[in-house]
């Protein structure tokens, strides 16, 4: 063998040792980067589909506490600079401007039911599923058997704060007792008797 083949042979066996040792040092290094990447992208879809299953399950009681929690994380969840995502975040900022000024907005419960189909169909969009705005307005089912036990609570709620701090119109009755009863102290005694 001529002594330029076996330097090059040389080298390349060199190179390929380094190239071996550098990819067991750093094939799991790398391996764990992109495994704990991928936890992570699975872990920030779960929670999206998490604020997103619980808007469309409550989307007929918009002011159930779960509702408004959910509405509350998508500022927090709904972060990644894309299209999709920031179509979500500008559908949420239009349905919240629309709920901090709702008592001066004539139709504010139609407007906010448009709007919050519009962002449920953006989130829908970004995270694979498509519903139409029609479909979102409409398509949820709530008993009416449940609809009067909630405005039964509210109104017995309403009224008993009435009562309470009495701006309503019906007053709790009040019996006021006098004392006519004599005072035990001054009592005359009894004789007692022969079995006592």
């Amino acid at each position: 063998m001529d002594p330029t083949t076996a330097v090059w042979l040389g080298v390349i066996g060199l190179i390929l040792s380094a190239i071996t040792i550098f990819a067991i040092f750093y094939g799991p290094i790398a391996a764990l980067r992109i495994q704990r990447k991928l936890d992570a992208e699975r872990e920030s879809r779960n929670r999206k589909l998490q604020v997103f299953k619980t808007l469309m399950t409550y989307r007929v009681t918009p002011v159930n506490t779960n509702f408004v929690q959910s509405l509350n994380l998508i500022d927090v969840e709904f972060t990644a600079n894309n299209d999709e995502e920031r179509a979500v975040r500008d559908a949420w900022k239009e349905l919240l401007d629309l709920l901090n000024d709702y008592k001066k907005i004539p139709d504010a419960f139609e407007k906010s039911k448009e709007l919050t189909a519009v962002m449920l169909a953006a989130m829908g969009k970004c995270l694979g599923y498509t519903f139409d705005k029609v479909y979102l307005k409409k398509g949820a089912y709530y008993p009416e058997f449940a609809v009067n036990v909630e405005t039964e609570q509210h109104n017995l709620r309403k009224q008993l704060l009435e009562l309470l701090d009495g701006t309503g119109t019906r007053k709790i009755p009040i019996a006021l007792f006098e004392k006519k009863f004599p005072d035990l102290i001054n009592r005359p005694q009894q004789p007692k008797s022969d079995f006592e």
